[in-house]
């Protein structure tokens, strides 16, 4: 049993796309909708790159909070904690283990 909307796409002709642009257009004319362009698309790509840089840029003011937050609260280092191959909670238990 096919249900409406879920009908394979494989059996479209090859101008079945350019005839869902012109579809599309005529909607939007008709009901008063902003067509998208290409360019468009190209400039809000381009602005949310910007947005959601993975490296932005960190001006001063954010640097110097981030120094004093680490000054007063110290710096994760995976090194210290695991100065003998056992991490923070295992050097502890050894510690309370041997003075029992």
């Amino acid at each position: 049993m096919i249900q409406f909307g879920t009908g394979s796409t494989l059996h479209q002709t090859p101008g079945t796309g350019q005839l869902e642009d012109q579809k599309r257009k005529a909607r939007a004319e008709r009901f008063g909708l902003a067509t998208h362009s290409t360019v468009d698309e190209e400039a809000k790509k381009k602005a949310r790159l910007a947005r959601f840089a993975q490296n932005p840029k960190i001006d001063s003011l954010e640097e110097e909070k981030r120094k004093a937050r680490a000054a007063r609260f110290g710096e994760a280092s995976t090194a210290s904690s695991q100065a003998n191959g056992k991490d923070e909670f295992e050097q502890k238990a050894a510690t309370v283990a041997s003075n029992v």
